[in-house]
């Protein structure tokens, strides 16, 4: 009983710290582990299961973790800097850890409902469709706030010819 209380008190900090970004990392470390688990299961089934592929997966999930925390890190410094050297008008919250959680949530869960067909799920069309459909708006975003950072004002691409 001591061991729920601690943890409780340890999620609702990290909650009140953190607010819904917890909550999104939260999700995505499960979708990971779920995607991981549903992978091998379904390479298991079809006879194709190796440790060395099941390592590789276990890799590729660490570059995806790092990735993020990488995205998180770009937002601290963005935000201090937004805050003592550049002096945006508005607080930064944060950009890119965001936009990289959810577009990473999305393709897990797009690799999981592939594991849950192999696995002989029927998964509906517009499931699939549906998570393809969100996985590129969320890139679309992320895309088009970079586009919009090198645009000028008339949407021309600025150059160095523009900045001289």
């Amino acid at each position: 009983m001591k061991n729920i209380i601690s943890i409780n008190a340890v999620t609702h900090i990290f909650s009140s710290i953190m607010s819904w970004f917890f909550w999104l990392i939260i999700l995505f470390f499960i979708a990971m582990v779920f995607d991981y688990v549903t992978g091998s299961l379904a390479a298991r089934k079809r006879g194709e299961w190796s440790s060395t592929r099941a390592r590789e997966g276990l890799y590729h999930k660490l570059g995806i973790a790092g990735a993020l925390i990488l995205a998180l890190l770009i937002d601290i410094v963005v935000g201090l800097a937004a805050n003592t050297v550049i002096r945006l008008p508005l607080p930064f919250r944060g950009l890119f850890s965001p936009l990289c959680a959810v577009w990473y949530i999305i393709t897990e869960f797009g690799s999981i409902t592939e594991n849950l067909d192999k696995l002989g799920a029927r998964i509906p069309v517009f499931m699939k469709k549906g998570l393809a459909a969100l996985r590129n708006a969320a890139e679309h975003e992320g895309n088009k706030l970079c586009a919009e950072e090198k645009a000028g004002p008339n949407g021309a691409e600025n150059s160095e010819k523009n900045d001289k």
